[in-house]
C-alpha cells in the first residue's frame, strides 16, 4: 500500500460530471416519459388502447443515452469510485493510529448504495433485452423502480458532497 497517497479521493472532472448529470437527467426524463406514455396516456384505436407511436422512440433514445452514460460511468469508476474506496480504507488505517478523527459516512454509504443500484439497474436492462417474455413484467417493475430510486440516491450523494 502506498503510504504517501492522499486520504481523500479526487473527483472525476468537470466534463465527466456534466455528462453524467445531464445524462442521468435525460435518462430520468425519457424513462418517466416512456412509462407514462406506455402505461398511462394511451390512445384509443380500433384495436383498443395503444401507446403513442413516439413511445418507441423514447425507448430508443433511453437506450442510446444509457449506453453513453454507462461508457462515461466506466471512466468515473476508475477515477472516482475506486480511489474513493481506497481513501476510505486509508482513513480507517489512519484513524486507528490517531483516534478521535471520525469522517462523515453519508457519502461513503450513498456511493456504495449507488454502485449496488446501478449494477442491478444494468442487469435488469440487459434482462429486458434478452430474458424470456415471462420475466419481463418483474424486470420492468424492478428497472423503473430502481431508476426512480437512483434519482433519489444521486441527489443524496450530491447533497452529501455539498455538505463536506
Amino acid at each position: 500500500m502506498d503510504t504517501h497517497a492522499p486520504l481523500i479521493a479526487h473527483g472525476q472532472g468537470r466534463r465527466a460530471r456534466h455528462v453524467l448529470v445531464w445524462g442521468c437527467l435525460l435518462l430520468l426524463a425519457t424513462g418517466v416519459a416512456w412509462l407514462l406514455g406506455h402505461d398511462v396516456w394511451l390512445q384509443q384505436t380500433p384495436f383498443g388502447p395503444q401507446p403513442h407511436p413516439l413511445v418507441a422512440w423514447l425507448l430508443r433514445a433511453h437506450g442510446a443515452i444509457a449506453w453513453c452514460v454507462t461508457l462515461v460511468g466506466g471512466s468515473v469508476w476508475q477515477v472516482h469510485v475506486r480511489p474513493a474506496w481506497r481513501a476510505v480504507r486509508r482513513r480507517r488505517l489512519h484513524r486507528r493510529r490517531i483516534e478521535g478523527v471520525r469522517p462523515g459516512r453519508a457519502r461513503t454509504a450513498s456511493g456504495v448504495l449507488l454502485v449496488i443500484v446501478l449494477a442491478v439497474l444494468l442487469g435488469s436492462a440487459i434482462g429486458l433485452q434478452y430474458a424470456p417474455e415471462q420475466a419481463h413484467a418483474m424486470l420492468s417493475v424492478t428497472h423503473w423502480g430502481l431508476g426512480l430510486l437512483l434519482a433519489i440516491g444521486l441527489l443524496w450523494h450530491w447533497i452529501a458532497r455539498l455538505r463536506r
